[in-house]
């Protein structure tokens, strides 16, 4: 057996600061956690949300691994210990009530795992963190709802530039339609948008999405380009909207929004877990090959509202995302 196993936070002169995670258990299991980011940057405890979810889920996944028999190893028992770990978590923070009654507050994991059952392995997928087979069979659960946010900033990015704006105007503009919106003017945006611009950079973003997401209701669409990130958190293990996604944050994951199944051990050369960090796979499963193509990613189009559009850039010293990947050859 050969296993690679890669992490880099955001933050390059901040590694403490990471929101992944992952976990090699050989002969029990190999997971990669993201930890959702609060764009609000309170602290508990001295951490972030997204790094308490993270941690959290790790230890919650690692003890059941450990402790549960290839049989035991079930995708309803795993949310619930990660649940029970997270409720637990937020008890004793003094938060438990807070949380039960606005999930936009609670903290939140993604996470792909393959289990080891001896003859096979039962891959489980909650969330966009994603996995690949055998170099060839990708997964990702993906609704769509990041390129909506994303095509705000994009837009927003790109009207500013037309301007005149700097790199930072327009990073800062972006920045402020992504994450807040465009509902109302944020102070940001400001004096690069007004109200008339702000409306045309909104009709914008709407359009561009409905022509991509024909699927999920104009209401759905008209919510998320309005509240931005701030707002997306309705849809999280809200399986009443196509934008819905599955995150764990302590309550209820529908079985609908988790996706498992099996491979025979024998059929598995190679499998790759992975973070959305990596905006491209790598060639091959290597870590050399991962790392290329993020590198590769960064040269084309480091701002992110190119080739790999995104909610944020990369500058400086700060990079896109977190990212993460485990390889195994079995």
């Amino acid at each position: 057996m050969r296993i690679e196993a890669f992490t880099q936070g955001k933050h390059l002169d901040d590694p403490e600061a990471n929101e992944d995670r992952f976990l090699v258990l050989p002969g029990r299991g190999y997971a990669v956690i993201d930890g959702a980011t609060d764009i609000g940057g309170k602290l508990f405890e001295g951490r972030r949300g997204g790094w308490w979810g993270a941690e959290t889920t790790m230890r919650a996944v690692a003890g059941f691994l450990a402790a549960a028999t290839p049989r035991e190893i079930s995708a309803q028992a795993l949310v619930e210990e990660v649940g029970s770990a997270l409720r637990g978590l937020y008890a004793r923070q003094g938060t438990l009530a807070a949380m039960r009654a606005d999930r936009a507050r609670r903290f939140g994991a993604t996470l792909t795992l393959a289990a080891d059952l001896g003859d096979a392995f039962r891959f489980v997928l909650i969330g966009d963190s994603g996995l690949r087979i055998n170099g060839a069979e990708a997964f990702v659960e993906d609704t769509g709802l990041d390129l909506v946010t994303a095509s705000l900033r994009v837009a927003a990015y790109r009207f500013v530039s037309a301007a005149g704006g700097g790199v930072d105007d327009c990073r800062r503009v972006g920045r402020a339609l992504s994450f807040h919106g465009a509902a109302r003017l944020h102070t940001d945006a400001r004096p690069w948008l007004d109200d008339e611009s702000l409306a045309a950079l909104r009709a914008e973003s709407l359009a561009w999405s409905q022509a991509r997401l024909p699927a999920v209701p104009e209401a759905d669409l008209r919510a998320l380009v309005d509240g931005g990130i701030e707002g997306q958190a309705r849809f999280a293990n809200n399986t009443s909207s196509p934008l819905c996604y599955a995150v764990l944050d302590g309550f209820e994951v529908p079985p609908a929004l988790v996706r498992v199944f099996e491979r025979p051990r024998t059929a598995v050369r190679s499998i790759e877990l992975h973070s959305d960090g990596y905006f491209a796979r790598g060639a091959t499963p290597s870590l050399a090959d991962w790392e290329t193509a993020a590198d590769e990613v960064e040269r084309v189009d480091p701002e992110k509202v190119g080739a790999y559009p995104s909610v944020k850039g990369s500058a400086g010293r700060m990079r896109t995302d977190d990212r993460t990947v485990v390889i195994i050859r079995p």
